[in-house]
């Protein structure tokens, strides 16, 4: 009897050790789940059995995980929309959670060794519409390989290994709308690759390695409206690649070997920086073009008047390239001429068509730094009546006359650093710009206290003189800028300068030439001081006898007795 009771009360012990730990159990369990929001840390709750539940650890419609390494119970995640997964171990983890979460919509996966994903991991989430895969081990597209997902919008798969992409690896893929390749390490697309995305708007293939691209590779992507192709080895790209694309909004050829000749057809924004362009011809429209760092020699657009910002810094163009080129960009705002071939800017009329109306009126900012410019005309279309921002620094002028700026009427900026000036009629200047904020001046040839005097006074008006090497032109100084001009076109570059240039100012003035003089007669006057020198210690006389036919074989090499003596 008193064993029966023994047993009862061990069997009421154990039960209620096992009901405490289980209630200790939930309510840590409910607890973690309370705090988890709160921290923002990402909580994986194991139950006993050694799996881990996914309804417990993300009961809402957004869930992040971090460091997977453990499997799942089989209790779904109905309620999860958004799920962010980081960093896993095992390669099951990943797609064994997507029989836990059919009602999810929003995939992004990242820095998980993932080599390969197929349609069939994906069919459990057949209503997926954004998948983001970033910094896997993916290294090849197969055909027809989110085929189950046919409700994707999203497809982002930049920054892994891939370097194969079968030509029906996007089939099924109708209301794709944007797709991400970018780092890549592509370095070929076949033809009919895009066909199936009709929807397209956004295709990124930068920083991969694609030398071409087949003529009709986007002639199913008519809605497309962004191309980001920067980065890759493109030496080629014919007119027809891109002529399906009329409603381009930004095309991206920046950094893209040595493109040299381009034919493109419109878009609103065009990036093209240092991509070895020689020449660029844009049959309609262009809002922005940034080919800066180029080796441009010929530019034509056809229609001007949609320019708005024009940047060609770091170019071949002379004067009569960018007298032909700017003639109709009324609406042109914003011009970067710097660091071109530039030795006189446009004036009005011209032989192009003297019927045509030369004019900027819409012009605000102009920088034309470090050109060859040798003065500035009074009736220049370059000097809009709006123009707020005039850089004409580092360039070859020995005088400014300050009524060449009298039509400015709303210049706030005018940089003439680097340049000959000896004089500059301040106070008129500032009376036609009383609304004048900032003016450099330093590196030129100015006499200190009329530097100091002139610094006086516009200093006590309100204008602001920046110290010397802190104005620097709006443009990066990049290696391109460093060995400016390219190889291909130094002697280019060489041949358009004038005869017997040799530095940056080739022009000489009445001070040039007077110290030339002074040099000259100093080093005259320096010889005969060495003469006569020389003539009283003897050096030429013994010289003569040492040269003397006379001289024994004896003496030969040697200074006589009485010259060593004197």
């Amino acid at each position: 009897m008193q064993s029966e009771q023994m047993l009862d009360f061990s069997a009421q012990s154990e039960s209620f050790r096992i009901g405490r730990d289980m209630h200790l159990h939930l309510c840590l369990c409910l607890l973690l789940v309370l705090l988890s929001p709160a921290t923002g840390e990402t909580i994986s709750i194991n139950y006993p059995s050694g799996y881990a539940n996914l309804t417990a650890t993300c009961p809402d419609s957004y869930c992040s995980l971090e460091n997977l390494s453990v499997a799942f119970s089989a209790d779904r995640a109905l309620k999860l929309k958004e799920l962010h997964l980081s960093y896993c171990s095992r390669y099951s983890v990943p797609f064994q959670m997507l029989n836990l979460t059919p009602n999810l919509s929003s995939l992004v996966i990242r820095n998980c060794s993932l080599y390969y994903i197929s349609k069939e991991i994906l069919k459990p989430v057949s209503n997926l519409s954004a998948l983001q895969m970033q910094r896997t081990n993916l290294w090849v597209l197969r055909d027809e390989q989110f085929g189950t997902v046919p409700r994707l919008e999203i497809l982002e798969l930049g920054h892994n290994t891939i370097h194969t992409v079968h030509v029906r690896a996007f089939k099924g893929l109708a209301r794709l709308r944007l797709l991400g390749l970018q780092a890549n390490g592509i370095g070929q697309l076949l033809e009919g690759t895009f066909d199936p995305l009709v929807e397209l708007l956004h295709l990124d293939l930068s920083g991969n390695e694609i030398e071409s691209l087949p003529g009709t590779i986007f002639g199913q992507n008519s809605k497309l409206r962004t191309l980001m192709l920067n980065g890759n080895r493109l030496t080629v790209l014919t007119p027809q690649t891109l002529g399906h694309l009329a409603d381009l909004r930004l095309l991206d050829l920046s950094h893209c070997g040595q493109l040299s000749e381009l034919h493109l057809h419109s878009a609103h924004t065009v990036f093209l920086e240092a991509s070895g362009v020689t020449s660029l011809v844009i049959e309609g429209s262009v809002i922005r073009l940034l080919a800066d760092n180029n080796e441009l020699t010929h530019l034509s657009i056809g229609d001007k008047s949609s320019v708005l910002h024009l940047n060609l810094h770091g170019n071949l163009l002379d004067g009569n390239d960018t007298d032909t080129l700017l003639r109709g960009m009324w609406n042109l705002d914003s011009l970067d001429l710097s660091k071109n071939l530039i030795e006189a800017l446009p004036q009005p009329g011209g032989t192009e068509d003297a019927n045509e109306l030369y004019l900027l009126p819409s012009l605000r900012y102009l920088n034309l730094a470090y050109n060859q410019v040798g003065r500035l005309p009074v009736a220049s279309p370059l000097l809009s009546p709006r123009l707020n921002h005039l850089d004409l620094s580092h360039n070859h002028m020995l005088a400014v006359q300050v009524e060449s700026f009298a039509g400015l009427l709303n210049l706030e900026s005018l940089y003439l650093e680097g340049n000959r000036l000896n004089d500059l009629d301040y106070e008129l200047l500032h009376r036609q710009h009383e609304g004048l904020k900032e003016l450099g001046l330093n590196d030129n040839e100015f006499g200190t206290i009329f530097f100091r005097k002139m610094a006086t006074y516009m200093t006590d008006r309100g204008v602001y003189l920046p110290p010397r090497g802190q104005h620097t032109a709006p443009f990066n100084n990049t290696q391109l800028d460093v060995d400016w001009p390219t190889v291909t076109g130094q002697v280019l570059a060489q041949n358009r300068d004038h005869a017997g240039v040799a530095g940056i100012h080739p022009y000489w003035t009445l001070r040039d030439i007077l110290a030339m003089v002074t040099l000259v007669v100093v080093m005259l006057i320096l010889l005969l001081h060495l003469y006569r020198i020389l003539e009283e210690e003897g050096c030429f006389r013994r010289y003569r006898r040492w040269r003397s036919p006379e001289r024994t074989a004896s003496g030969v090499g040697r200074l006589n007795e009485q010259d060593s003596e004197v």
